[in-house]
């Protein structure tokens, strides 16, 4: 095998980790070039020289996942909340949604390390949990008679509780959908979005659409989606809402700050 071969192939593994529904266990290509990455330190380095051709990061190669990417700054691979969610008003409470379907899938912080976790999330679960701890922090800051009002720094932003509750959960249009307002339409959004990258297969239509998990997006999770959408929140002024396995409201701890993890575990690194 040529400098050139090896070239081919390095290119060939980030072609696949970038081709969606593609994974060692149904390509024997991609299984070998996995066991190459493994096994061939040179190999492994021209890799990541090829994925930083394209302004990727490799984060690390898994036997079932395949080869996980990362993106840079730079790169045009990446997909932003502005470009799946163009609503401004929407983006806080999708980017939300997507918090509580991570918290919800792994609520505990060894679940992220286990190859054999496998979470069956529905939206009417994620859109209980926000709406439980959306109803605790209303609560708390009526009782403390705390100012509501939006920051002066965002004059358009209001809690982002009150948001989520003055939506209704579902409905029904004259033409017999969901209103695209409607929080269940938000979270089934973000599912659908997840579904499309691979990170969840839809198992069934109960409780407004039931999905499980993957391997992948659990690596997801844990190396990259957890501070990506965290920073997001942070810059839309929004700080995630605590963990859905914490107490309710006589001992409900402080909202955490932007930069916490929140509902997420402390083992998801942050930027």
């Amino acid at each position: 095998m040529t400098q050139y071969d090896d070239v081919a192939a390095a290119a060939r593994i980030v072609a696949l980790a970038m081709t969606r529904g593609k994974s060692p266990a149904r390509s024997g290509e991609y299984a070998r070039l996995v066991r190459r990455f493994d096994t061939e330190p040179d190999f492994a380095q021209l890799v990541r020289k090829v994925a930083q051709g394209f302004d990727l990061t490799v984060q690390e190669v898994h036997p079932q996942a395949g080869l996980i990417l990362a993106t840079t700054t730079e790169t045009d691979f990446a997909v932003s909340v502005t470009d799946l969610m163009p609503n401004a008003e929407n983006r806080p409470l999708y980017l939300l949604a997507h918090l509580a379907i991570a918290s919800r899938a792994f609520p505990r912080p060894e679940d992220l390390d286990d190859d054999e976790h496998v979470a069956r999330v529905s939206v009417q679960k994620v859109d209980e949990d926000v709406r439980a701890y959306a109803t605790v922090l209303e609560r708390r800051a009526t009782a403390a008679d705390e100012d509501t009002d939006p920051p002066a720094s965002s004059p358009g932003l209001e809690g982002l509780w009150r948001a989520y509750l003055r939506r209704n959960p579902t409905g029904r249009t004259d033409k017999g959908r969901t209103p695209r307002s409607a929080t269940y339409a938000l979270v089934r959004k973000a599912f659908t979005h997840l579904e499309q990258r691979g990170f969840v297969r839809a198992t069934s239509e109960e409780e407004g659409g039931t999905y499980a998990t993957n391997v992948l997006y659990r690596l997801h999770i844990r190396d990259q989606a957890a501070r990506e959408m965290l920073q997001e929140l942070a810059a839309l002024g929004v700080a995630a809402l605590p963990h859905h396995d914490a107490p309710l409201p006589s001992e409900a701890p402080e909202q955490p700050d932007a930069t916490d993890h929140g509902m997420l575990p402390d083992s998801a690194p942050a930027t």
